[in-house]
C-alpha cells in the first residue's frame, strides 16, 4: 500500500494508526529515516536499533535474523546520511527479501518517506550506482517479497519523487491532502478520478482523511478518515512541552489560511527563495532547453550550498523536471508549469 500526500495530511499519523492497530498481531518491520517513532517501540517492545551503528554485512545479517525469529523492529535511519540510508536500506532489504522459505512468515514493513529509498530519476545526490541499488531492493520488496509473506506499506509526501518502478507494484492507495498542480495531476491519474474534481476537492481535504482505492478498500474510490493514535511521533511530543495558551496572532492568522496559501506562504519564506527565483528566471530563459546541474552555481555567481538548496526548494514544489545520472545531470521547469 502506498499512503500519500503534501506535508500535514497525516501520513506518518496513519501509518501510526496501521502499526498501533496491528501490534502484537504480525510481525513488523519500521524504517524510521527521521527518527520519529521511537516511542512506538517504548509501547509495544519492539527491538530498536540505531542502523548508524552497523555496518552493511551486520544490517544483513540482522535482517536474516529478524525473519528467523519473527522480531517485530523499529530500524531507526536517522542518524545516517542520505547516502548512507540508501546503502543500509538496499543490505536490509535485499536480505530480508532473499531469506531461507522456512522463514517466509507474514510481516508488515512500514517505511516513511519512502522517496528518500527509492528516488525518482536524478532526485538524490547518492552515487548512481547507490541509488540504483536503493531502489531495486524497494522493487523487490514490493514485488518478489509479496510472495515471500512480506506487505510493504509506504508513505510519501510526493508520487512525483518516488520511482516510478515502485509506484507501479502498488495495489491499494491512500491519497490525502495534495495542494500542488503536478501532485494534484499524478494523483488524480492513480485513485482513477479526472482532473477537475481532484483539483476541487483534493486540496480541500481535511488533515487524517485519505481517498482509498485498491482491492483492500474499494474498487472506486472512497473518503475515509484516520482514527486516533496512541503514540506520538517526536514533534508533537515538543508541542506538548509548550504552553498551549500561547499562540500569537501570526500563528493564529496561518493556521486560518487554505493549504494552497500555506505552501505559498512557506516558499516565499524559506531561506533559499531569492536564490530560486534567480534560477527559476534563468531555465524560463532557456526552456525548453535544459541546464546542468554543475553549471548553476557559476551561472548564477552563488556557492555549490546556495544552489542545492536553491534545487531542492523548488523541487520540492514541483518546479523542476530532472534528466540524466550523474555528472551529466540537469534540470528544466516541470512541463505544465512553464507560464
Amino acid at each position: 500500500m502506498l499512503v500519500q500526500g503534501a506535508s500535514g495530511a497525516g501520513k506518518s499519523w496513519t501509518l501510526r494508526r496501521l502499526i498501533e492497530q496491528t501490534a502484537g498481531r504480525v510481525q513488523q518491520i519500521i524504517v524510521d529515516p527521521e527518527g520519529e517513532f521511537r516511542s512506538i517501540s517504548e509501547a509495544y517492545g519492539h527491538f530498536h536499533v540505531e542502523a548508524h551503528k552497523l555496518d552493511i554485512a551486520a544490517l544483513a545479517v540482522l535482517a536474516a535474523r529478524v525473519r528467523a525469529h519473527r522480531i517485530s523492529v523499529l530500524l531507526d535511519m536517522s542518524e545516517l546520511d542520505r547516502e548512507g540510508q540508501l546503502q543500509a536500506i538496499a543490505a536490509f532489504f535485499e536480505a530480508l527479501v532473499n531469506a531461507p522459505r522456512a522463514h517466509w512468515h507474514a510481516c508488515l514493513v512500514f517505511v516513511d518517506e519512502a522517496h528518500l529509498f527509492a528516488p525518482f530519476g536524478g532526485q538524490s545526490s547518492a552515487a548512481t550506482s547507490v541509488r540504483r541499488s536503493a531502489i531495486g531492493a524497494v522493487v523487490d520488496l514490493m514485488s518478489r517479497g509479496r510472495k515471500r509473506g512480506l506487505a510493504g506499506v509506504l508513505a510519501t509526501q510526493r508520487l512525483a519523487r518516488l520511482a516510478k518502478s515502485v509506484a507501479s507494484e502498488m495495489h491499494n492507495f491512500l491519497v490525502g491532502m495534495n495542494t500542488l498542480d503536478l501532485d494534484i495531476r499524478r494523483a488524480a491519474e492513480t485513485i482513477g478520478w479526472d482532473a477537475s474534481k481532484a483539483f476541487d476537492r483534493l486540496p480541500m481535504l481535511e488533515p487524517g482523511d485519505f481517498v482509498a482505492v485498491g482491492p483492500a478498500f474499494s474498487r472506486s474510490p472512497v473518503v475515509l478518515r484516520v482514527g486516533g493514535v496512541v503514540t506520538h511521533h517526536r514533534g508533537a511530543d515538543l508541542n506538548s512541552l509548550m504552553d498551549a495558551t500561547v499562540v500569537d496572532d501570526t500563528l493564529r492568522d496561518e493556521n486560518a489560511l487554505l493549504p494552497g496559501l500555506k505552501a505559498v506562504r512557506a516558499f516565499i519564506r524559506d531561506p533559499a527563495f531569492p536564490v530560486a527565483g534567480r534560477l527559476l528566471a534563468e531555465l524560463r530563459t532557456l526552456q525548453p532547453d535544459r541546464a546542468s546541474i554543475a553549471d548553476i552555481a557559476p551561472g548564477l555567481s552563488i556557492s555549490p550550498t546556495e544552489a542545492a538548496a536553491a534545487i531542492t526548494l523548488l523541487d520540492q514544489f514541483g518546479a523542476l523536471e530532472f534528466m540524466g545520472d550523474g555528472d551529466g545531470r540537469a534540470i528544466r521547469i516541470e512541463k505544465g508549469m512553464h507560464q
